[in-house]
């Protein structure tokens, strides 16, 4: 027995289906079926990692069909559906066309074609060969009995109806509806089970996910629920036992199934190649513009190995027909620089000397261990992946040229799907159960245990639809032939229907267009001292002294407290110290135990630099020994285990994937049997083995890390000798505008009133502000204390009195009587009012807006408790190793690493500086509340020095005072856990 199953939906449909794409290719494999449709609602959202999965099965699998459920608007207003299935390429380019058409200026979560747009469609774009099932016979309730003539005249043989046997008591119903449509338009039944999810368990998520949908309640659901399980895949035998009276409803699905020859792996696009000069191909094109680039970088002479490597990689590049792609990245960056907008490629890319000749990346091919096979490889059987960072700022115009440039049509931005987590999904799936929320996360009553349980299986499941952080897709064709095209919620914005993962999937290639602050700063600051990121001086001495010393607040990539503890330890003196100070701070070399054999080895050669085999001298000899990066694991590979370039990009990635996978299989074991093969000692491998087990956590490559380092030191350099400039470039990147919103008790309802008067007239004075807005008395008194009217002339004390004097002219009085003086103002001159000094105004500041411009709050609270330890953190840091110090602060920081072992760390705040603090897990437990609850601490411990790198290890803490209004303030503004 045969039977294929032509209408199913995933979770991709958002809380339509309840089932994975996988999980559905799987069970369909299992049971037997010849094909298998995935038709979600109103797009192909389901449909690459169904591909994806038919691709990794060890077994064959059933043929993937690709279709959709299109959402029809009636002339009557109600709503009904059409099932469509894509025999060809072409007709699946009309059906992109048609979803496209559907979500195309209607509301999120409204996509519909009226039956007139959907004709106007089909006619215009060739009646192309779609087969079509339209779904008034799947349900009765919901679907009403439309005239299906014209489906019939634009479809013709490929027009079926479709019926499912539910045995829900509507089966009747079905049966005489589908013979009727089928005798009156001479269309033939086609069975199917309208599937929603791979088996009969997955019937509860199914119900929480349409209640979900619906914003019902089980107890309130009704009828909007499904009445039994029968909408899971079932077998052949099953199928054909349903429609055992009607064989030829069967024998129809093998039919159309046979008719589609479809498959996703025809998606080729080729990318646009309009600038590319007449008599010229992309690849000689390429070709000229590297040559051309690489004498530019090297005005001096190319050196031989650099020669080589451009041959190597345009070989590679033409070989494989991505010169396109990278013409196109080009363009981009030549807009880019044109108009004057800072830009820089990163990432595995900062490998290729082609990028570099090109002027994507701009990492001198020298100064790392280039290994092209990071990039991109003949045996990596996908498309290479091209980051390149704009100022923020300025990155809207790079993305509007290229909507202007190739047209919404050949241009989409990439989607990001926001997937149910742990909060999200327990939170949501309680409110369906009506459990308490707190019950449902603990308790183990059975509804509560039920909760966490379809919880857990909802996770994963798609929510909704958001932006990629750059990532673009584009076409010299039209891409809406190739993935529909969506609007984003944000204006100016489109979206293709796939994410990064799904173009990986199908091969389709995109572009990163992401935006980076420290660009904007860097642009800023070079502009107002006549510098230029080429032109900062390389390698200067007297940068590397800041960066030791960790004054590094502000700089990109090492102002964390963990990056300022290293520079402290690891004491970079160039830039492949500053390369590899940035990537050690990172997970995967934590985990892999690399970060204190480097540090040994670099500090007066604590350890020796064990390198064991000539030719690693090359390979480790930068890191002594010690291999930081996933490149050199890699060229451990090549050079001592046999393994090609590619076979060690293949390695790299099922490191990548260890903790998912559980192991590396053959390609692990390949390593070590060709490391030890080649002379190497066990102990050694065994080493190297549990060393790159941390690469399965996230890691920088090394061409990543000399990406962000070159704007670690600019940043640098240009804090050092110009500060200034360097901080008003930082505040004026990121800008914050401390408007009247943040004032304390000033509701949304008064701050829309105060803008409306102000929009009518300007105020002339505080006289005038107060005699036409109405706001509270301790709004009021606030915003004087806060100095909101120092731009009319009053300072804190002055607002203050006339604030009172306007009250007490203005107010009713209590017997009833009419007030003499109402709408008089006050001719004498208020007195001359003593200034707040600086610790009153920042405590008045912090009363008003939690926060203040003038100063530390730890000035303010030495000069109102006098018993506070006089020590600040400047000099707690000249304190010997091993002393013990107490000292005041405001926490900023707490952090729990995973890689910590039960350690939490935190950084303590004065008016003088930072202080980190180390809290061992004894230590914190004992702690716990008051460290998770109290911003400003009394801290007891021994200072700890490693190099410049200065720490406290906390023996003991205490809050500077207890349930004070300005504490409950400040809370909120240190980073928790981060």
């Amino acid at each position: 027995m045969q039977y294929a199953e032509l209408r199913c939906k995933t979770n991709h449909s958002f809380l339509t289906g309840a089932s994975h794409p996988a999980e559905l290719v799987e069970r369909a494999q299992q049971l037997g079926l010849s094909a298998l449709a995935i038709t979600d609602r109103d797009g192909v959202y389901g449909i690459p990692k169904a591909y994806l999965a038919t691709r990794k099965s060890a077994l064959p699998c059933p043929k993937l069909i690709v279709g959709a459920e299109l959402t029809l608007a009636t002339s009557e207003g109600t709503v009904s559906a059409i099932s469509l299935l894509a025999q060809d390429r072409q007709a699946y380019g009309l059906l992109c066309r048609m979803i496209t058409a559907c979500h195309a200026g209607k509301p999120k979560g409204e996509a519909k074609l009226t039956m007139g747009e959907f004709a106007s469609l089909m006619r215009l774009n060739g009646n192309k060969g779609l087969i079509a099932m339209p779904l008034n016979t799947i349900d009765p309730q919901t679907y009403p009995h439309v005239d299906i003539s014209a489906f019939r005249e634009m479809f013709n043989d490929r027009l079926f109806i479709p019926l499912v046997r539910l045995l829900d008591g509507w089966d009747r119903k079905r049966h005489d509806t589908a013979v009727d449509l089928a005798r009156r338009y001479n269309a033939p039944i086609i069975a199917t089970n309208d599937v929603h999810y791979h088996v009969p368990e997955r019937r509860k998520l199914q119900d929480v996910a349409t209640a979900i949908r619906k914003g019902v309640t089980f107890k309130t659901a009704g009828r909007q629920l499904f009445s039994n399980a029968e909408r899971h895949m079932k077998s052949p035998a099953e199928m054909t036992a349903l429609f055992r009276h009607m064989p030829a409803a069967i024998a129809a699905t093998l039919e159309v199934a046979q008719r589609c020859t479809f498959s996703p792996a025809e998606l080729r696009y080729r990318y646009p190649s309009e600038w590319i000069p007449v008599g010229e191909t992309a690849q000689s094109y390429l070709e000229r513009l590297t040559r051309q680039g690489i004498q530019a970088r090297y005005p001096g002479g190319v050196p031989e190995n650099i020669s080589k490597q451009i041959e190597h990689e345009l070989r590679i590049i033409g070989h494989l027909n991505y010169a396109d792609y990278f013409l196109t990245i080009w363009e981009i960056v030549e807009f880019a620089r044109g108009r004057g907008i800072l830009c820089q490629g990163r990432g595995s890319a900062a490998n290729s000397v082609v990028c570099y000749s090109l002027g994507i990346t701009a990492i001198d091919p020298g100064c790392i261990n280039l290994l092209f096979e990071r990039f991109m490889s003949k045996e990596r059987g996908e498309p290479p992946d091209i980051d390149v960072d704009f100022e923020h700022e300025r990155r809207e115009e790079v993305i509007q040229h290229i909507y202007e440039k190739y047209g919404r049509d050949r241009a989409g931005m990439v989607t990001a799907v926001i997937c149910y987590r742990s909060r999200s999904s327990i939170r949501e799936v309680s409110k369906v159960l009506d459990v308490d929320l707190e019950k449902a996360k603990t308790e183990q009553t059975r509804e509560a245990i039920l909760a966490r349980e379809l919880a857990d299986e909802l996770y994963g499941f798609p929510r909704h639809l958001s932006i990629h952080s750059g990532g673009f897709t584009l076409s010299a064709d039209p891409i809406i032939e190739t993935v529909p095209i969506e609007p984003a919620r944000m204006d100016g914005r489109t979206i293709v229907q796939w994410d990064k993962d799904d173009l990986d999937a199908l091969g389709l290639l995109k572009v990163d267009i992401l935006a980076l602050g420290m660009l904007t700063a860097i642009k800023k600051c070079c502009d107002s001292v006549g510098l230029t990121l080429a032109t900062i001086e390389k390698e200067d001495p007297k940068v590397y002294e800041m960066i030791q010393k960790a004054d590094t607040v502000g700089v990109f990539q090492i102002e964390s407290r963990a990056q300022m503890n290293m520079s402290g330890r690891l004491l970079p003196k160039n830039f492949y110290d500053l390369v590899v100070q940035i990537a050690i701070v990172r997970p995967g070399p934590i985990v892999g135990k690399m970060v204190h054999p480097f540090l040994k080895r670099r500090r007066n050669g604590l350890e020796p630099n064990a390198i064991p085999h000539k030719k690693l001298e090359p390979i480790l000899s930068k890191t002594l020994g010690v291999p930081i990066f996933q490149e050199q694991v890699m060229a451990m590979a090549i050079e001592l285990a046999n393994f090609t370039p590619g076979e060690a990009d293949e390695l790299r990635r099922a490191i990548g994937a260890w903790r998912s996978s559980g192991s590396i299989e053959k390609m692990g074991r390949r390593l070590m049997v060709g490391l030890l093969a080649s002379g190497l000692p066990q102990a050694y491998v065994d080493q190297v083995f549990e060393q790159i087990k941390g690469f399965s956590e996230y890691g920088f490559p090394e061409s990543h890390s000399a990406s962000f380092a070159l704007l670690a030191y600019a940043a640098s350099y240009l804090k050092l000798y110009y500060p200034a400039q360097f901080t008003c470039a930082l505040l004026n990147s990121q800008p914050l505008q401390l408007g009247l919103r943040i004032a304390s008790g000033l509701s949304r309802h008064d701050g829309d009133a105060l803008l409306a008067e102000r929009a009518k007239r300007t105020f002339d004075g505080l006289a005038d502000f107060l005699a036409r807005v109405r706001l509270p008395p301790n709004v009021l008194h606030r915003l004087a204390m806060g100095d909101a009217f120092l731009p009319f002339g009053f300072d804190q004390r002055h607002a203050l009195w006339e604030i009172l004097a306007h009250e007490a002219l203005t107010r009713p009085d209590p017997t009833g009587q009419l007030n003499l003086f109402s709408g008089v103002s006050i001719q004498e001159q208020a007195g001359i009012f003593a200034q707040l000094d600086e610790s009153q105004a920042i405590r008045a500041d912090y009363d008003t807006y939690r926060l203040s411009t003038r100063g530390h709050p730890m000035t303010a609270l030495r000069a109102q408790m006098p018993h506070l330890p006089r020590l600040t953190t400047e000099q707690a840091k000249q304190s010997p190793n091993g002393r013990m110090v107490t000292f005041a602060g405001l926490t900023i920081v707490r952090q729990r690493p995973p890689t910590a072992a039960g350690t939490v760390f935190a950084t303590l705040e004065d008016d003088a500086g930072f202080l980190d603090l180390v809290l061992h897990k004894d230590t914190h437990e004992k702690y716990r509340e008051l460290f998770a609850t109290q911003s400003f601490m009394l801290v007891r411990g021994l200072i700890q020095r490693d190099g410049y790198s200065v720490s406290m290890l906390v023996r003991s803490l205490k809050p500077i005072w207890k349930d004070d209004e300005l504490s409950d303030q400040l809370e909120r503004q240190s980073r928790n856990w981060r």
